[in-house]
């Protein structure tokens, strides 16, 4: 689908009124995202972990919307705590939660461990964000049409998960570290799908393509020596990723669609393990006993 196409799935969309949790909306895509969606009327929470950064976004999204739509979170994906800590700011602040948008992610370039005592990546890519969906669902639920959208990536299909050390302490690298926590994000999204059933509230992950950003600056040696030039020459312009994540949460096109997998512009079968359902079910059953939901 061209980039027009996309954009006009879902121009002419009015959010007024409409409540958007966000969070990785800093820089990139999100910031793109989140953009345009105050220019639409929305009414954002805008969490993150850098508070300067933030908060400028913060400034300008209520410039856009020429009133104080957007307002400041802090949300440290690499502290389970933090989320918890989050979660109920959110919860106090928002009677409702019409879209919960996940797009945070971070490629940490070398193994290191949350002071829970989780990989990095793992923590930052799945744990956090599942934590957050799984404390924000009842408020979610509870308004009509709700949506969330959880950014994953294509590197999911690359990789096979390592269901012996998901912590991947006898054998790490950045893209099994980065690529298995994304594909637990899938696994956790059909899961999700299954018992949100007849709510009215759908889950979907979004590979949104290979876009321009910052997530392999903290690469080291190859994958950043590699990565970084590869992604300036091919990568897609970040407008492009912006766009896919505003299509899936408000075109006509993906409305009722829960539990699937979209690649850029379409539904499409994820890796064959998120469609396994007892490799689903221990994924589930493990990060449940992570974030301490048992």
């Amino acid at each position: 689908m061209k980039t027009k196409d996309r954009q006009e799935s879902f121009v002419g969309a009015n959010l007024n009124g409409k409540t958007i949790v966000f969070i990785g909306g800093s820089d990139g895509m999100g910031k793109i995202a989140v953009k345009k969606l105050a220019a639409i009327g929305a009414t954002i929470l805008l969490l993150g972990r850098n508070e300067a950064k933030t908060k400028a976004v913060v400034t300008e999204l209520n410039a856009i919307a020429n009133k104080e739509n957007a307002q400041y979170v802090h949300c440290d994906l690499a502290s389970l705590k933090g989320v918890r800590q989050a979660a109920e700011i959110v919860l106090d602040k928002c009677p409702k939660i019409n879209f919960l948008i996940n797009c945070a992610g971070a490629n940490v370039g070398t193994r290191q461990v949350t002071e829970e005592g989780y990989e990095m990546n793992w923590t930052i890519n799945h744990l956090g964000p599942f934590l957050l969906t799984k404390l924000l669902l009842d408020r979610i639920k509870e308004t009509p049409n709700s949506k969330i959208v959880n950014l994953t990536s294509a590197t999911t299909g690359w990789i096979k998960m390592n269901y012996d050390d998901l912590q991947l302490t006898q054998k790490w690298s950045l893209l099994q570290s980065y690529a298995q926590a994304k594909l637990a994000m899938i696994m956790c999204t059909r899961k999700m799908a299954k018992k949100l059933e007849g709510t009215g509230t759908t889950i979907n992950a979004l590979n949104p393509g290979f876009i321009k950003s910052n997530l392999l600056h903290d690469g080291k040696g190859l994958d950043r020596l590699i990565g970084v030039p590869y992604m300036f020459l091919f990568a897609e312009k970040t407008e492009n990723g912006a766009d896919r994540i505003l299509r899936l949460a408000l075109s006509d096109e993906f409305e009722g669609v829960s539990g699937k997998f979209i690649y850029e512009d379409h539904i499409k079968n994820p890796n064959p393990e998120a469609l396994d359902d007892e490799l689903v079910e221990q994924i589930w059953k493990v990060s449940k006993e992570q974030v301490e939901l048992i």
